[in-house]
């Protein structure tokens, strides 16, 4: 039977270091001990085999052996190789992380069953100090303008526009234009389809502050008057985003069709209820609540920064790489589709893969280094995730996704899934390291 498989204590297993947390394990054992797994496999293989001149099941097995063989000599190594391999993994306390590949297998009826596993193994490594971590103490105190700049931004939602008339576009209102560029005496849509909203616009709402929109383009807006048009040329720094306008000039027609005021609502008890329910003092109320909350929440994730590099900066260790790059790929995939979500055209996303995927495979080596970190620490301080920490993880992401957290939840993919429950994991390991911190004035 399989269990002699496991059980027999003849199992060879040879354990060469390749490179870090990398290993080879050359495994074997006695054909003998291979005999049982067969055998139950020719008998699985006899009670659905059609053979002629037999019912289905009632063919001799010596027959479906003849008749089956390679199918079952491909099912026997496989079934050996799941077997014996997990034996070796047991009897060697090897915590695996990844098996990179399996070589050399070797299944030849008299002989030895042996193969080779590459694999990537969890570090081994002595954790640093982790209590008394110094961490410097972080002002959440508020002030007034910040109080007031909150409340603006609210106010913003709120804001109307009205046509200017009787003057010339000046910093801080909007303009309505309609624009095309050329480069070469070219039309720019056409040289550069990817270029979009730099190439051509209609009905195209700017505001007029300096850093807005195109290197220069709303300073030559200054000074129009609405109905007015404007032929302009603007430089392309050396290092624009988009690699065909590094160093171009463009020529920009411009026709400019209106001027716009932003009109902001006065702060009245009648508009905070309609913005929030609450009359104007609550609502003031409300808002120094959020923002102190804010800034609490703000200083201890500086503060667990510090404690993240002062754990990294602590401990020097390999780190599998198999993880490192599953990681890396996680974190490059959500970047493109990120930016392809914010309508980065996909010609940039091309460009400019390889640096993305350089950046992520950075931030992968550090996220992976963290994480073996803060699970050793866990595990020396019992701590663990629980249903009630991932269900309020769920609700609050729910929250934010304005969905219902079992809707949320269905639509969530388990690749996301997962991260998020190892953010919940590594957040109470940081917040069980914060309570433990020197906080230092």
């Amino acid at each position: 039977m399989t269990e002699n498989v496991m059980e027999k204590p003849s199992l060879g297993c040879k354990v060469e270091d390749i490179k870090g947390c990398r290993k080879r394990l050359y495994i074997e054992i006695p054909f003998e001990e291979t005999i049982p797994e067969r055998e139950k496999i020719v008998l699985d293989f006899a009670k659905k085999a059609k053979v002629a001149g037999f019912r289905v099941g009632k063919a001799p097995k010596e027959v479906v052996e003849k008749i089956y063989k390679k199918e079952i000599d491909r099912k026997t190594e496989n079934e050996l190789l799941k077997l014996v391999y997990e034996k070796a993994i047991k009897a060697h306390n090897i915590d695996v992380v990844a098996l990179i590949d399996l070589e050399n297998i070797r299944y030849q009826p008299g002989e030895p069953f042996s193969f080779s596993a590459i694999i990537d193994t969890k570090p081994d490594f002595t954790l640093p100090k982790y209590t008394d971590i110094p961490v410097p103490k972080e002002d959440t105190e508020i002030k007034p303008e910040e109080i007031d700049q909150a409340i603006e931004s609210i106010m913003e939602s709120k804001a109307t526009f009205v046509d200017v008339h009787g003057r010339t576009v000046a910093n801080g209102d909007f303009v309505v234009v309609s624009y095309v560029g050329t480069l070469d005496n070219q039309p720019l849509s056409k040289l550069l389809p990817t270029a979009g909203v730099m190439a051509k616009g209609e009905n195209q709402w700017i505001l007029i502050k300096e850093g807005v929109f195109l290197p220069g383009f709303t300073d030559q807006l200054i000074g129009m008057e609405a109905g007015q048009s404007k032929t302009f040329a603007i430089s392309f720094p050396e290092d624009w985003f988009l690699e065909p306008l590094r160093g171009k000039e463009v020529t920009y027609t411009v026709q400019l069709h209106a001027i716009k005021s932003k009109i902001l609502p006065v702060l009245s008890d009648e508009l905070t209820q309609e913005v929030a329910g609450l009359n104007k003092k609550e609502f003031v109320e409300a808002i120094e609540k959020s923002i102190k909350q804010s800034k609490e929440s703000q200083a201890r994730h500086r503060q667990k920064l510090k404690i993240i590099d002062y754990l990294l900066s602590s401990s020097d260790f390999s780190l599998p790489e198999s993880e490192v790059e599953k990681e890396a790929e996680w974190l490059f995939r959500k970047v493109i589709v990120d930016m392809q979500q914010k309508g980065t055209p996909l010609a940039v996303l091309e460009e400019k893969k390889e640096e993305i995927y350089s950046k992520a495979l950075i931030q992968a080596r550090r996220k992976t280094k963290l994480h073996f970190l803060l699970e050793e620490i866990a595990k020396k301080e019992n701590i663990s995730v629980t249903k009630d920490d991932l269900a309020i993880a769920i609700h609050n992401q729910a929250l934010k996704q304005r969905m219902e957290p079992k809707q949320f939840l269905k639509k969530l993919p388990s690749e996301e899934l997962n991260a998020l429950v190892n953010e919940v994991f590594n957040q109470k390991v940081l917040d069980f390291l914060l309570e433990k911190a020197k906080i230092e004035n």
